[in-house]
């Protein structure tokens, strides 16, 4: 059995084309190889991301969390930690999901604004892996 690691998730719903989540999702690196983050990262004021362990999806439009992260990497898992933490309807229908894979965020902020589209953090939950 393979151990167990932390995912969080935020949603929002967009009218963006794909291109437009990879440009948002996007890291920039100084000339020096530095880290300078995404527009993502820099809202929620998220430090260093490994580009490798980010999952940034359009879905079909949707208020269940657990449909959102259908195809996600360790779905099943998640979804089960979602259940038990009783976190699996949105209050509004989301088209647009992230992930991001071993990282530990505060929840601080919950909800902010990329391009005028509110993200929110949904939570953390638990996958083996």
């Amino acid at each position: 059995m393979g151990s167990k690691k932390i995912v969080c998730i935020w949603t929002v719903n967009t009218d963006w084309e794909p291109s437009t989540l990879r440009d948002v999702m996007s890291a920039e690196y100084s000339r020096d190889g530095d880290f300078l983050g995404s527009e993502f990262s820099k809202a929620f004021s998220l430090g260093f991301v490994d580009d490798d362990t980010v999952e940034a999806d359009k879905i079909e439009p949707t208020n269940s969390l657990i449909d959102a992260i259908d195809g996600c990497s360790y779905d099943l898992d998640i979804s089960s930690d979602m259940k038990n933490k009783n976190t699996t309807l949105t209050d509004a229908p989301i088209n647009t999901i992230v992930a991001i894979y071993d990282y530990s965020f505060s929840g601080t902020p919950q909800n902010t604004k990329t391009r005028n589209k509110l993200f929110t953090y949904r939570g953390s939950f638990e996958y083996q892996h």
